[in-house]
This record gives C-alpha cells, sequence and structure tokens, in this order.
C-alpha cells in the first residue's frame, strides 16, 4: 500500500508539462476554403480576428522531453481535432478557446537518490478545455490555460525502490483534477509580420512558467495517513513530499523535484527563412501560403492569409524549441474569412 500510494505521489507530481491537443467533444461547423487558392502578396500584414472565428486541426503527433539530471519527463500525443476559437478581442490579446478530449502517454523517470522510479501514464477521452492569449500584434503566444475535472488516467508503476509490489498493485487506475496554467514572457512567435518572401528572422529568448494545482483523490488519502503516522512518530513520506499534500501546487512541486517552475527557450539566430510563396493542399483546401523554413531544414511550416493562420506545420523543433521534439498537424477546417 505504501508503495503504491507513493508511485502514484512521484507520478502525478511530475505530471505537469503536458500541453493540449485531441478530439472535440462535439463536431465543428466550420468552412473550408475555396478551391481556387488566393495568390498570397509578396508581403502581408498580421490578420485581424473577429468573435466567432474558429480553426480546427488535426494533430497526428506532439511529442516533448523534458530531461536534467536523474530526472526526465516524455510526452507524447495525438489527436484527430483541436479545436480553436477566439472568444474575446478585448484588450491587445486574442483570446482563442477550446474543448476537447485527449489522448495520450507520459513516460516518467525519477532517482531522488532512494533508487529508480520508472512510471508511465496513459490518458484516453480525457475531456480537457481552456484558453490561449495571442497577442494581437504579431500572433506571440503569451498564456496557455488547462483544466482536467476528474478525468480518468492509468498508472503503470515499473520500477520503484519503495516495497516490492504484487504484479495486480502495478498497474493503477485513478482520477486527476488539474489546473495547469503557463505564461511566456516574453510572449513566443512562429511569425514576423510584414511577412515577406525572400527574409529571415530570429527567435527572440522567452521564459515560461508552469503553474497550477493538481487534485486527487489518492492525496487526500495520503495526507491522512502521514499526518496519523507523523503522531505515531513515524516517517511515512520524506518532508518534502509530505509538505505538497494533499492539494498539489505545480510550481512547487516543480520547485522541490527540478530546481524551478521557469524554463527558458534560448535566442536561435536566423531560426526562420522564408523563401516563396506556393500552393499547398491541406483537409481545408488549397490555399497560396507562405513556405517558411525552422531551424535550417528540421522544421516546415505554411502560414496562409487566406486562413489567417498557419495551415501546416511539420518537424523536429528541438533545436529551435527545445523540449518539443516532434510536431506534425494540418488545418482540417475553419470559417475564417
Amino acid at each position: 500500500m505504501k508503495s503504491k500510494l507513493m508511485g502514484i505521489v512521484i507520478g502525478i507530481m511530475l505530471l505537469t508539462t503536458f500541453f493540449v491537443v485531441a478530439q472535440p467533444s462535439e463536431t465543428l461547423t466550420t468552412k473550408t476554403s475555396p478551391h481556387e487558392p488566393t495568390i498570397a502578396s509578396p508581403s502581408v500584414d498580421v490578420p485581424v480576428y473577429e468573435v466567432g472565428d474558429q480553426w480546427v486541426y488535426k494533430v497526428d503527433n506532439v511529442s516533448f522531453e523534458y530531461a536534467q539530471g536523474t530526472q526526465s519527463i516524455q510526452l507524447f500525443l495525438s489527436t484527430p481535432q483541436l479545436p480553436l476559437e477566439v472568444t474575446s478581442t478585448l484588450g491587445d490579446y486574442y483570446t482563442l478557446s477550446y474543448g476537447t478530449k485527449m489522448n495520450g502517454s507520459i513516460n516518467i523517470n525519477s532517482n531522488r537518490g532512494n533508487g529508480p522510479v520508472n512510471i508511465s501514464i496513459t490518458f484516453k477521452s480525457a475531456d480537457i478545455s481552456g484558453d490561449l492569449s495571442v497577442k494581437k500584434s504579431d500572433l506571440s503566444l503569451k498564456d496557455i490555460s488547462l483544466s482536467l475535472d476528474k478525468q480518468r488516467c492509468t498508472f503503470n508503476i515499473i520500477q520503484q525502490p519503495y516495497l516490492p509490489l504484487p504484479n495486480f498493485l502495478k498497474k493503477i487506475p485513478t482520477k486527476l483534477t488539474l489546473n495547469l496554467e503557463t505564461n511566456c514572457s516574453p510572449p513566443i512567435t512562429l511569425l514576423n509580420f510584414p511577412l515577406n518572401t525572400e527574409t529571415f528572422w530570429n527567435l527572440s529568448a522567452t521564459n515560461f512558467s508552469l503553474d497550477g494545482k493538481i487534485q486527487n483523490f489518492w492525496f487526500n488519502v495520503l495526507n491522512f495517513i502521514n499526518k496519523v503516522a507523523a503522531i505515531l512518530g513515524i516517517d511515512l513520506f520524506p518532508p518534502e513530499i509530505g509538505a505538497l499534500l494533499p492539494t498539489i501546487d505545480i510550481g512547487t512541486a516543480l520547485t522541490t523535484f527540478i530546481g524551478r517552475n521557469v524554463f527558458q527557450i534560448p535566442a536561435f539566430p536566423a531560426a526562420f527563412v522564408c523563401l516563396n510563396t506556393e500552393n499547398i493542399t491541406v483537409p481545408a483546401g488549397t490555399y497560396n501560403a507562405y513556405n517558411v523554413t525552422l531551424g535550417g531544414g528540421a522544421g516546415r511550416y505554411y502560414y496562409a492569409p487566406a486562413a489567417g493562420k498557419i495551415i501546416k506545420l511539420t518537424g523536429d523543433l528541438t533545436d529551435i524549441i527545445p523540449y518539443i521534439h516532434y510536431v506534425n498537424l494540418e488545418l482540417l477546417s475553419t470559417n475564417f474569412s
């Protein structure tokens, strides 16, 4: 029992770096682009969004990895659809909201001196929702929020140093409630307006922070057991773990386990090169789009003025944006005009 609970604690405390993808809970009514693409001009300015504008993306694969010392997190996500809808245009930022389902897996490895902990976590059709804050002047990303309410996941405790476990206790179903807040300072962007062909631009350095709360039935049980054990003079959990219960503060947990909750994306000179425009066909239609190469060819995306967004993005972004190993997405539909 003790090792089962300890496995859950370590796994969920490290579960704080995932982002949003998956299929929406209901079908969205959107319009596709005309069959004849509008030719992009040599220079195009930033688009203007209105409340109700929406884009739906297919995300075949997104993988993240963070490693420091003896601790690492790997995240793999995929989705038939990811919907984004403009819900506010107040101030200097647009708010884009989403409500969807998520499928994915997370692999966690940690060794804090007691021995290795190796845990995998899987999600199937977990309902998620949240908002993105996007700067109007350049479409840079400032904030991301994500919420899960009592969503089911499965912990597979592959390796842990505390007590021998029978096989039936190595795979644990449980439910999580999570509120996650991510902030990029300064906001991060892949675009450079006015966008021109035969140009290049840099990726500016930015810091992103992770904060929020995690709740789980087991955390309440753990907190009660730990307090009873303390009364009896028994040290059930290390003090730094006991101090996080029963509602885990993500910023505090990250600082406890890996020493910080703020991560830096360094500057990357000439990260983006736009050479030309070309006709690109995605499920949403055929668009004349700006062809932008990332990191000397590691990745590529296409921005279509007629869609007001990137319509296709693929490649390994590790050299440009650390922690993001692979992305493959394309636009399914939009009502932007």
